[in-house]
Formats: C-alpha cells, structure tokens, sequence
C-alpha cells in the first residue's frame, strides 16, 4: 500500500516505558526527531501511586508548565492528592492539592517534585517549550 500525503505527521513512537518505574507507560513528543524541528514537547503522565519524581533541583534554557489535573473525567474538580513542589534557589516549597498548572520560566530552578499522596489518580501534563529537552546541569533523574 502506497504511503499517505500526511502520514508524515503521525507517529505512534510517542509511548514509552517510564524510565523509573516499571509497568508504567507515558505518552511523550519530547526528544523525537519526528517534531519537525518545533520548540515544543509534552509529556503525560496518569499517576495512581505516591512517589518522587525527581529528586534533584534543577534549571533549563527553556519555559516549562507543568499541569496538574484530576484523571476523572466525570469529575474535573476531583483531586484527592497533594504534590510537593519547590521553586527557586531558596526551595520554596508549594504544595498542590487542587487542580493547578504551574509556569516555570526559563532558569528558575525548580524541584524536588514529589507525588507525597495519591488517593485517586490524577493527570501530570508536562509542556516544555522546546523539542530537545536538556537540563543545566543534569544530574540524571
């Protein structure tokens, strides 16, 4: 069968296996050489368990949200969870309990980000707004 005029912009390349945790599965554009050169990558997330996400502060060259959103679809507003976050050189730590995006600008240290409870799952929509994803400094979490 011949190929389609626009079956370049489809990919099913977007899902893969968390590099921390087994069983687990996230849909993903970012680092594919597929984006079509686009500063833009996302990374999604159903997370139905407590854990740290990343354990390390770090900074990028690039503005950065992160969503955090119920996983009920019957329910927007559901969200029985609380993530811990810290922003900044200081480390002011944010705790999120309600539905809530989050605007990292390029250079703002940002973490630890932890996952502290998790009693129905929630969404985690990571927006970065390049298409190579590098930390400054990356220590590899």
């Amino acid at each position: 069968m011949a190929e389609k005029k626009y079956s370049k912009y489809l990919t099913t390349e977007c899902l893969k296996p968390s590099p921390k945790r087994d069983g687990v599965y996230l849909t993903t554009t970012r680092n594919l050489e597929w984006s079509g050169g686009v500063n833009c990558s996302l990374d999604c997330f159903f997370i139905t368990q407590p854990h740290l996400m990343l354990t390390q502060p770090h900074q990028h060259e690039f503005a950065q949200y992160l969503h955090f959103f119920s996983a009920n679809p019957e329910d927007a507003k559901e969200f029985d969870a609380e993530v811990e976050i810290s922003l900044g050189e200081e480390g002011e730590k944010y705790i999120i309990n309600l539905p809530t995006a989050v605007y990292i600008p390029a250079g703002l240290r940002h973490g630890p980000l932890n996952f502290a409870k998790v009693n129905k799952p929630i969404l985690f929509v990571d927006l970065a707004l390049t298409g190579k994803y590098v930390r400054v400094g990356d220590t590899g979490d």
